[in-house]
C-alpha cells in the first residue's frame, strides 16, 4: 500500500525553486544569484540544466535573512524613558 503523503523534492529545477519560494524569487533572479561569486549553490546537469538542492536554497535564504527594526517604536520607548515615564 502506498503512502498518501506528498513527496517533497530534494532538488528543484529553476522553475521548481521559484515555485518553492512562493514566486518570491523569479527564475531570472535565481539565475542572477547563481551567477554571482559565492552565490546560490547549484548543480549543472548535462548541457546546462541547473538544479538546486532544497537544503541549499533554504540555507541560502536563511543566511540572507534581514531583520526589520521598528525605529518608531524604539524611538518612542527611548523618549518615554528619558521623560521618566518608564518608572
Amino acid at each position: 500500500m502506498r503512502s498518501s503523503r506528498p513527496i517533497k523534492p530534494e532538488y528543484f529545477d529553476l522553475a521548481g525553486a521559484s515555485d518553492y519560494t512562493g514566486g518570491g524569487l523569479s527564475v531570472r533572479t535565481l539565475r542572477r544569484l547563481i551567477a554571482r561569486p559565492g552565490g546560490l549553490p547549484h548543480y549543472r546537469i548535462g548541457r546546462g540544466k541547473l538544479m538546486i538542492s532544497r537544503l541549499d536554497l533554504d540555507n541560502f535564504l536563511e543566511a540572507h535573512k534581514q531583520i526589520t527594526i521598528d525605529l518608531d517604536a524604539l524611538a518612542s520607548e527611548a523618549i518615554e524613558e528619558l521623560l521618566g515615564g518608564g518608572r
